[in-house]
């Protein structure tokens, strides 16, 4: 399935900005990004629920723009589930069956279907006597009997609780391996993304910014919001010498807080001495130790004052405040060097750092 140059406008407004995306059977592609980038907007185009302005979505080398909703191979699982509730679990999951793709009844479909959700001690019940997670799965199940070739997701997991969320996101994996589809996973759950995402695909204001793998994404952030977005708590602007290496890899060599780090960096910084660059980092990127005689060391270099501490359960985040401004970084509770007000050594991990042009 792929959309090519796909345009929106509204309002005289642009919502989906020169759009150019595929996904292959059996990949699961996540789109990430914040509120009001066009997510949803993309999958409802993609449905037949939207028409573009411009640009088209194929199915193969077939241009399926102009067919409605009904028509297009695809089946979109929301975060509030579409059920009949005038009929039963069983009649919902039948009313969905596509009789043209089976040569077995629509009951046996759905025998199947309810077995592979473990739903089937739900056959008899109506829409209201069920839990969200149960509905949930009752939509899954309409789309196994369905057999779309896409797969689109838009936050199916908001409105369930985190127990049955973890129980679902497996259900959801095991339905999408099993139908071997093109599925499109909206969510803003970063652990979520990066724990299902084959690709992660990150939208800002209509339009993709950033297109690739869950780790190259995690290490390498395109922008400095797409670093935000993903938890970076260490931002730090400074001025770098920068060079390309024969592999093509850009580093910059700075001194920042005490630290000479020679860390990797996006391929859009200029090459030179003195490039402004903003380094950014996640809570693992930062060592802390107790400052000796730390009472007496001023906030400088590599001496920064834990302001706050925060209890996560498996570690503590600490905010320290720096001559750079704060940073935080996470510590196992059983390792925990201090506690507010206490100076603390900084140690930058430079292995865990990624450089940014100072314009992101």
């Amino acid at each position: 399935m792929s959309v090519q140059n796909l345009n929106l406008n509204r309002h005289g407004r642009s919502v989906l900005k020169d759009i150019d995306l595929a996904v292959y059977p059996g990949e699961l592609v996540v789109l990430l990004g914040p509120s009001g980038a066009g997510k949803s907007t993309l999958l409802r185009v993609i449905s037949g629920l939207t028409r573009p302005s411009s640009g088209m979505v194929r199915m193969g080398e077939k241009d399926i723009s102009s067919l409605p909703p009904q028509q297009r191979p695809s089946a979109m699982v929301m975060d509030s589930p579409a059920l009949f509730g005038h009929m039963t679990v069983q009649q919902n999951i039948a009313f969905a069956v596509n009789r043209d793709l089976f040569d077995s009844t629509p009951d046996e479909q759905v025998l199947v279907a309810m077995t592979v959700l473990n739903i089937r001690d739900l056959a008899n019940h109506y829409p209201a006597e069920l839990s969200t997670g149960q509905r949930q799965k009752v939509s899954l199940a309409r789309t196994l009997v369905r057999r779309p070739q896409v797969l689109l997701f838009d936050e199916p997991l908001a409105h369930v609780d985190a127990f049955s969320a973890k129980t679902l996101r497996r259900e959801i994996l095991r339905v999408h391996k099993r139908m071997n589809c093109a599925s499109i996973y909206i969510t803003h759950d970063v652990k979520e993304a990066f724990s299902i995402a084959d690709r992660i695909v990150y939208m800002e204001d209509g339009a993709i910014v950033q297109d690739d793998l869950p780790q190259e994404i995690h290490d390498g952030p395109a922008t400095l919001s797409i670093a935000k977005h993903l938890g970076a708590t260490t931002i730090i602007s400074t001025l770098a010498n920068t060079k390309r290496l024969v592999s093509g890899e850009v580093v910059a060599s700075a001194h920042v807080l005490g630290n000479d780090l020679t860390i990797a960096a996006s391929p859009n910084i200029d090459e030179g001495e003195g490039v402004p660059i903003v380094i950014v980092g996640y809570p693992d990127s930062v060592d802390i130790h107790p400052a000796k005689s730390a009472s007496r060391f001023p906030i400088r270099g590599n001496i920064g004052q834990i302001v706050q501490s925060t209890y996560t359960g498996e570690t503590y985040r600490l905010r320290i405040e720096t001559e750079r401004g704060a940073i935080s970084a996470d510590v196992r509770a059983n390792e925990l060097a201090g506690s507010e007000g206490d100076r603390v050594s900084i140690t930058l991990r430079e292995d865990l750092l990624w450089a940014l042009p100072a314009q992101n």
